[in-house]
Order: C-alpha cells, then structure tokens, then sequence
C-alpha cells in the first residue's frame, strides 16, 4: 500500500506513540482530536488483516456528522473494499473493519471482538454505565486497546476517569494500563492565539476553562452570573402593534405561580418582559381571569407552559385561554438555561442585552439573583449539577419562553378583541 503521511501536532504525536492500553485524553474545544482518531483508526486497520475497529460517540448523528465524513475524505478508494453509508461501516481490501457508532442505542454496541475503541466526547455520552457495561466484555479477547477522548462536562463519569477513582472500572484500570492526557486549544498552532483569546473574553471564567483549557469546572454558585440590575431591568419603551406578543406560565399554588409576557422587537434584536403576574393561591380560573385583562387588544403567538401539568393547561383551555404546553425534550432545564443566558448577554450591534425587563417587575430580578446550583445525587452514586429548586417560578417562566419563541412553524393561538382564533 502506498504510503500516507500526516502532519500531527506534538501534542497529537504524545497521544499517537502512547503505549499504554488506556488513555483518558482530555481536550479543549478544537484542539484537533477528532482529526487524529480519523487517521487513528485509518492506521490501525491497515498494519494488520481483519482488524475490527470502532469510533462510538455520544448519538448516532454525531457519529455520522462528525467523523463518518471525515474518514471517507481521509481513506483511498484503492484500499476500500465495501463502504455502507446506512451501518456506518468501511471494510479494506486486507479485511480490517472501521465501524462508527452512536452510543444512544446501547444495543447497537453489542458484537464479538474489538481489536480499538475510541469513545469520543465520552463527557457527553448520557447512558454512559450502560454502554461501558455493554461494550466492556467485547474487548477481552483481543485485550483491545480504549481512547476515551472528550471536553469535560462538568464533574461527571468522564471526570471520575480522568482521575481514576470510578468504581465501575478499577478493576481494569492497573497502574501500568493506563495513562491520562490533558490538552488545550491553544496547543492546535492551525487556530490563531488571538482568535482564543477572543473567546476568553466573550464567555464567562468556567465556561472558558472547562470548553478551552479542558478544566473540570463544577457549575455553583449563581446560573445566570451575567445578570445584573442596571443592564436588565429597565423602563419599558412605547410598544405598538409591530411588536410580537407572547406570554409563558409557569404553575403554582403553595408556591408562586409566575406569568410573564413578552414583547419582541420587529427585528428581534430586543426582548422586553413587560407584564406579568406573581402570586400564590391562584386556581386555573383566577389564572384565566388575569390572562383575560393582560391580553385584552393582543395578538398572543404562541403562549406556551409547563408540559408536566396538562391538566391544568385542558382547565385553563375550558376557561378559554389557551397555553401550549412547552416542548422540553432531553436535558431540558440545563438546554433551556444556556438559551436563557444567551439572551441576557450584551450584543455587540446594540450595545444592550436581547432580554430585558421591566423595572415594575422587582421579583424577577429577585429570583435571577437567588438561583443557584446545587449538587445532587443520582442513584448511581455520581454528583450532578441542577438548579435549586426554591423561589424558581420565574426562572422556569423565562425558561420556557427561551426554549420557544422562535416557534414559528407550529400551529399557535392568540386572543384578540374578546376572541379566540386558530392560526396556522
């Protein structure tokens, strides 16, 4: 076979000529690890015949985004004996397999021998034990060797073997089996020193030391840092009917039930929460009943509340005011809060944030100033990060707005002059 070159950085050349069987190799953003698991797996598969090897990342998507594209612009057509777009898999002349894979389907990672495993963004990979656990038996055989390759994520599974204490793997983990790497961006020389530096100061210290540096940062103390009371609570300006209206429920009854609405600008460069509603003891009718008067002369598009209470959302439907239920999807609250933050940051052509709020509405500023995180435990044992959940209702209001308002494609309904009507 004719030879191919490739240029690695030092960084890459440390990790290439590793001997050990385990490496835990942990990488800022963009340092140029996917690149080298590409011609990673490329290389293995032609020293020997009939290797099998896998690159398995967090979804099946990814794993065909990311890197399935990548080796089949990287491998020669003269070497390739079989290529399925549909499994993922490119088979060489001399019988080596590379397979790609998505751990979102545990089952999909069952098979026989594996002579290479490399798990990519291994931080982000959310049925992790599972996976391990289905994976592990096939590489006994072979002895085969693991790359766990990731940005860290906070402190979870990928933190636990980067520091080597997970309990679910010390019985594999021998001191002379495994090694750990750490990398940052600023070792990729193709991405320019100044360009980093640009991001240090656009995003906040943890973000930029955990997705840059590759530090294990825990998420405490306050969600929204950048919120500050002279930036984000202001004097409402005049709004006309040029302005899209909307509003987000969130329910309560021992606690705060929080409405808020929404003004978005014809250009949506400027969000303002105007109006709204904070009180205790509210049943679904007084709720209806406020909304009533608070959307008198407006075209409400698309209000939306909390998908976990449907009944309340029919009860409210049968009063005659109509909220969808918010589409929360996976990991919602943490997805819902990095859309929120988003939206508080200053804008380069405005000078202001995207979202603000009026000064007549002390208690979101309140809530924003309380919210903070909290460790929690799952039932494997292993400490996450989630908002403490105490004077929260605002916070969840905004959050389901964040996670919504750009929905234009789906059927919405506002209340305008005393009636309701269907738009689609």
């Amino acid at each position: 076979m004719e030879r191919v070159h490739v240029n690695l950085l030092s960084w890459q050349k440390n990790v290439w000529n590793d001997p050990h069987r385990y490496l835990v190799i942990n990488c800022g953003r963009r340092a140029g690890k996917t690149f080298m698991l590409a011609w990673r797996l490329f290389y293995l598969a032609t020293q020997k015949p009939k290797q099998i090897l896998w690159y398995v990342a967090p979804t099946y998507r990814q794993a065909k985004t990311i890197l399935w594209e990548m080796l089949v612009e990287i491998i020669p057509t003269g070497v390739i004996d079989k290529k399925n777009e549909t499994e993922l898999r490119i088979v060489l002349k001399n019988g080596s397999r590379i397979e790609v894979k998505g751990a979102d389907n545990p089952d999909s990672l069952r098979g026989v021998r594996i002579d290479f495993c490399a798990f990519d963004e291994c931080a982000f990979i959310d049925r992790w034990e599972t996976s391990w656990q289905v994976i592990r038996p096939t590489l006994m055989d072979s002895r085969a060797k693991i790359w766990f390759v990731s940005t860290p994520n906070g402190f979870n599974h990928f933190k636990a073997l980067a520091e080597n204490f997970n309990k679910e793997h010390k019985n594999i983990f021998k001191s002379s089996d495994h090694s750990y790497h750490h990398y940052t961006t600023y070792e990729n020389v193709h991405i320019e020193k100044d360009e980093v530096d640009t991001m240090r100061a656009e995003m906040d210290i943890d973000s930029f030391a955990q997705e840059v540096l590759g530090e294990f940062r825990k998420l405490k103390g306050l969600i929204y840092k950048s919120f500050d009371r002279k930036i984000h609570m202001r004097e409402v300006p005049r709004l006309d009917s040029n302005w899209t209206y909307t509003r987000a429920l969130d329910f309560g009854f021992a606690h705060k039930t929080a409405l808020i609405y929404f003004a978005i600008s014809p250009n949506q460069k400027e969000i303002y929460a105007y109006d709204g509603m904070y009180e205790s003891g509210f049943s679904e009718k007084q709720i209806a009943e406020v909304v009533k008067v608070k959307d008198k002369g407006l075209h409400i598009t698309y209000p939306v509340a909390d998908s976990s209470q449907p009944m309340s959302i029919e009860e409210l439907s049968q009063q005659g005011v109509v909220f969808q239920p918010v589409e929360k999807g996976k990991d919602s609250v943490k997805n819902g809060i990095v859309k929120v933050a988003s939206l508080l940051e200053v804008r380069n052509d405005t000078g202001n944030p995207t979202l603000m709020f009026s000064k007549h509405l002390p208690w979101i500023a309140d809530e924003f100033e309380k919210y903070r995180w909290i460790e929690n435990k799952t039932d494997k044992s292993m400490l996450r990060e989630i908002p403490y959940k105490v004077q929260d209702d605002a916070m969840d209001a905004i959050r389901y707005f964040a996670m919504s308002w750009r929905e234009k494609e789906k059927t919405y309904r506002y209340y305008n002059s005393d009636k309701w009507n269907i738009n689609a």
